[in-house]
């Protein structure tokens, strides 16, 4: 079966065919009544007040999207008040209900049961509830309106295997309902149809709460597997399947999903498959032409539904915080062209496909009618798809038509299902909603049929972000949905795998020196497998290096800021151009799983880019007051000699990030990787070198701390050290600058961050959702070897239980493996001492407290240092697991009767490092800006993973000394203010 080759249509005679299919559509819909007479009285009001009012809107949206988590009547009392404030217009029933409710005049309980009465009736327009009378009355009431549905179940996102054997069982269930219903109807009563009458849509990432483009193969086998039952049973009821289309990123993986299910013998079990083309997305046409070649190539149908696209602000912010192009079109005429263009091209490959319309715009609806009779299709060749509870009177007029009809039916509990309403209210109440421009914009036909060439391009793009501190922008990320991106990964790996076990000397001016020490460095999945060999520098080394260094500093701070910023842009550049191998040396030395590892790499090119713009910035020094008679200026000079000393969690960004804040400041630097990760540290110094650093001023000595990291910290020629690490090493620092060597004038500046003991506060209206994918994240990314990573839950005792039962199942589905393998979300710890140590730590967790979750072992990999997620309960407030740094992926968890006793038990750390609050109440988010003591607080998402230049990042009390990496006033650090004024008068000279 060939892919047919889209016909060549005469577009004026389509155009003036689409224009008289449209008016008369328009004439349609008016004589089957307003769209608005579909609606509830309720309903209308809502829509009416949130289009006068967008605080009003912005409110009421945010107040419906919490109402399913708030349990008592005082909270959805004290929720209206903070979401609905004093200064926004309340519509009057709720303003008056709120204003008695805190005057005493009605009960909490009453203002609450009216409030949820009215949302439920707002609800009902837009969800069929799920008992199994109201599937059949859907049926029903769809079918004597001439219609047939696709019905998608509505709950919580699955992150955890049982949830996705539940939403499957659920599924199960509402088609066999759904399959009775339609068993029941008489003969006389049935729809048209163009595809089978019974249709359940299915979300892919519903199937598996693993289901990542970055390992797609295991993604779509595990999603095939969940679904097969399903099939089969679609299959005997003659049913079809529809997988609908979510976020950009999973786009390619659920068409693999439908190829998969398609080409595997026993897969498909002969039932009627569908995906959904999204118009908005720039490559959609692409991505078509792909599908129809493969579907022609292993002679496959298809049924295809074409909609424009639900989730534009998202995907554009998704986009812009990695610093991608957005993947949808930045205007709304783009987006109905690409619809158009579409609706031709996959009409035109009919049988390869079944197109489905799914629109509620009238020319989207009339040109498709006319591309369909210009190709000679039956009526019943092509199907029309509308939103439950929307654009009945335009339902009605396409029944008329003589066309199928199939309305997407949201089935769930009411209040459950307020995620799906919030969505469907904006697309109400939006400005570029064909049913504002309709029914409350008071339009005429002439001008919404005008087609999308001839509109005003009407922008749905925001304004673009400007750019942060001296022009600095940030770095894209590796986008792992992309197959090229997955393949150059690879290469990588095998090509570092490849140089393993090579020697690594020291670079001491222009010397490569050998030590009769050596650090041996394994990697920490493979204890086996070396890594490399690098030297290990001792006293005498570092006294040589740091004479070399002060020599060739003076000559690199008279160097010109613009030649030392060039040098960190073209290091920039040639670790850009050699990304996936540094990474993947991230990989084999650290332990680091594939996005771990990109991120490493991105944050080491965005320090030097960062920090060169703000050396450039600075050189001509700050503003002062100038009076007659004096000239005053401000500039700086860099503090001479630092040493930096870098953690193995982050062996690649904060070493270059320390590295380039001082080189950017003038000052030479002596670089000191960790001894377990001392090859990233050889490289990068070699790149910094390349890039035109002088010999004497990067200078790369790896040992251990106690040799060349003591003897750097005592060194009476070091002006500057800068540490990341552990507290104890932190603190032995401060003792040491404190001290003067003999000759020392001058007092030794010290920048520290020492670690953490991080909370993250889940309070009682949280998102659940977003809770536990976020304590995942922060919890046991990179094995929780990071310094941000949290290690105490403090959960608000009306959710204790339940957060716990689904962090439990969540961690349960994560995969602890060989980072090398993208599949892995959990890599080992960094040596066996590390592996001892959480080990130790979990033992003691099951004699002090109640082990919530503990990874199997069974599960764990037989060679390398590695130990799973644990979950400790009931931990005493005192016990080391509660205070001390574990640096592991071991998580307490803590119960609060409220969100005041949440935060102050937050607060009860020695440290001050991250700290993060789920919760959906203004006022508590305010609180905690307010009150809760950290470096970086981070509210309703992961407490890891500070960006430059967005999330400067760093801590005080034990966590460090208040110095913020990655943000505007680190260089200071490493430099010296120096004030000059000048005496500008003489006699008889006149002023300058």
């Amino acid at each position: 079966m060939a892919a047919p080759c889209p016909d060549r249509f005469d577009l004026d005679a389509l155009e003036a065919r689409t224009q008289a299919l449209g008016r008369e559509l328009f004439d349609a819909a008016r004589r089957h009544s307003a769209h608005l007479s579909a609606l509830n009285r309720w309903t209308a009001q809502v829509l009416a007040w949130c289009l006068s009012d967008a605080a009003l809107k912005a409110g009421l949206l945010r107040f419906i999207d919490v109402l399913p988590s708030l349990r008592t009547p005082r909270e959805i009392a004290r929720h209206l008040r903070e979401t609905l404030p004093a200064d926004v217009r309340l519509p009057a029933v709720l303003r008056l209900g709120s204003e008695m409710a805190r005057r005493g005049l009605v009960t909490q309980g009453a203002l609450a049961a009216v409030v949820r009465q009215l949302v439920e009736r707002l609800a009902r327009q837009f969800i069929a509830e799920h008992e199994p009378e109201a599937v059949a009355r859907v049926v029903q009431d769809l079918a004597a309106r001439g219609a047939t549905c696709s019905l998608d179940i509505l709950g919580e996102q699955v992150l955890t295997e049982p949830e996705a054997d539940r939403y499957v069982e659920r599924c199960g269930r509402l088609l066999r309902r759904c399959a009775e219903a339609v068993a029941e109807l008489p003969d006389s009563a049935r729809p048209k149809l163009c595809t089978p009458p019974v249709n359940l849509s299915v979300k892919p990432s519903a199937l598996t709460p693993r289901f990542d483009p970055i390992s797609p193969s295991d993604s779509v086998e595990r999603a095939a597997r969940r679904l097969s039952p399903l099939l089969r049973e679609a299959a005997e009821r003659s049913a079809a399947v529809n997988l609908d289309m979510e976020r950009y990123e999973l786009r390619d993986l659920t068409v693999a999903l439908a190829q998969r299910l398609l080409a595997h013998p026993d897969a498909a079990h002969a039932v009627s498959l569908g995906v959904v083309v999204q118009a908005y997305l720039r490559d959609a046409e692409e991505s078509v032409e792909a599908l129809l070649a493969w579907l022609a190539a292993h002679q496959q149908t298809l049924i295809v539904r074409l909609v424009k696209g639900a989730y534009w602000d998202s995907e554009v912010a998704w986009a812009a915080q990695r610093h991608w192009p957005a993947p949808v079109h930045q205007h709304k005429a783009q987006t109905d062209r690409a619809f158009e263009r579409l609706t031709r091209r996959l009409l035109g490959a009919h049988p390869l496909v079944t197109t489905a319309v799914a629109s509620h715009n009238v020319r989207s609806i009339a040109h498709a009618m006319a591309v369909a009779e210009s190709l000679g299709l039956a009526k019943h060749q092509l199907e029309f798809q509308f939103l439950y509870g929307m654009g009945d009177a335009l339902q009605d007029a396409v029944v008329s038509q003589g066309y199928p009809v199939r309305v997407y039916t949201p089935v769930g509990a009411l209040i459950p299902g307020m995620a799906y309403l919030v969505r469907r209210v904006l697309e109400n109440t939006a400005n570029e909603s064909f049913l504002r421009q309709d029914f409350f914009g008071g339009r005429r036909p002439d001008e919404l049929l005008v087609p999308p060439e001839e509109a005003a391009v009407s922008s749905l793009a925001p304004e673009p972000a400007p750019p942060g501190l001296a022009g600095f922008r940030g770095e894209p990320l590796r986008d792992f949905a992309r197959v090229e991106v997955r393949g150059r990964m690879s290469a990588a790996l095998a090509s570092v795998r490849a140089a393993l076990g090579r020697e690594y000397p020291l670079l001491i001016g222009a010397t490569a020196a050998r030590t009769p020490a050596v650090l041996t460095v394994r990697n920490p999945a493979d204890p086996e497998q070396v890594v490399g060999r690098a030297a290990a520098a001792g006293p005498e080394e570092v006294d040589q290096a740091v004479r070399l260094a002060a020599e060739a500093q003076p000559r690199w701070a008279a160097t010109p800021v613009r030649e030392r910023v060039e040098c960190l842009e073209r290091a920039a550049q040639l670790i850009r151009e050699r990304r996936h191998e540094l990474a993947a040396w991230t990989v084999f030395e650290a332990g680091k799983t594939w996005r771990e590892a990109d991120v490493e790499i991105v944050e080491a090119i965005e320090y030097l880019d960062y920090y060169g713009r703000l050396m450039r910035d600075l050189d001509g020094g700050r503003p002062l007051l100038q009076l007659p008679g004096e000239r005053n200026s401000y500039r700086y000079a860099p503090r001479g000699v630092a040493a930096v000393i870098a953690p193995w969690n982050f062996p690649a960004a904060l070493l270059t990030g320390m590295a380039s804040a001082a080189l950017a400041g003038g000052n030479a630097v002596l670089l000191k990787p960790a001894e377990q990760t001392p090859v990233i540290a050889a490289l990068l110094a070699a790149i910094l070198r390349e890039a035109g650093v002088p010999p004497g001023i990067a200078q790369y000595l790896p040992g251990t701390g106690d040799e060349a990291g003591a003897a750097l910290a005592r060194h009476p020629g070091v002006q500057a050290l800068l540490f990341t690490g552990s507290k104890a090493v932190g603190l032995s620092l401060v003792r040491t600058c404190a001290e003067l060597a003999p000759g020392q004038r001058f007092v030794k500046h010290l920048v520290a961050e020492m670690g953490g003991k991080n909370a993250i506060i889940v309070d009682a209206d949280a998102d659940l959702d977003a809770a536990v994918a976020g304590i995942l994240r922060s919890a046991f990314s990179h094995a929780g070897q990071k310094c941000s990573a949290a290690s105490r839950l403090i959960v608000h005792a009306a959710v204790h239980d339940r957060l716990v039962e689904r962090l439990a199942e969540a961690a349960d589905r994560l995969v602890v493996g060989d980072p090398a393998d993208p599949a892995v979300d959990v890599g080992p710890l960094i040596e066996d001492a590390a592996r001892r140590r959480l080990e130790e730590a979990a033992a003691r967790a099951g004699r002090v407290a109640s082990v919530a979750y503990r990874y199997p072992e069974a599960r764990l990999p037989r060679s390398g240092w590695f130990v799973g997620p644990t979950i400790v309960a009931n931990v005493p407030l005192d016990d080391p697991l509660a205070t001390e740094e574990l640096f592991g992926p071991l998580v307490c968890v803590f119960r609060a009767e409220s969100f005041e006793l949440a935060l102050e038990l937050a607060n009860d750390s020695d440290y001050a490092l991250t700290g993060g609050v789920y919760s959906r109440s203004p006022s508590h988010l305010e609180q905690a800006v307010r009150a809760f003591d950290v470096g970086n607080l981070y509210l309703n998402r992961p407490i890891t993973g500070a960006m430059v230049g967005r999330q400067p990042f760093g801590g005080h009390r034990l966590s460090g000394l208040g110095t913020k990496a990655g943000g505007p006033d680190y260089l200071l650090q490493l430099l010296i203010p120096k004030t000059v004024c000048a005496d500008t008068t003489r006699h008889g000279i006149p002023l300058d």
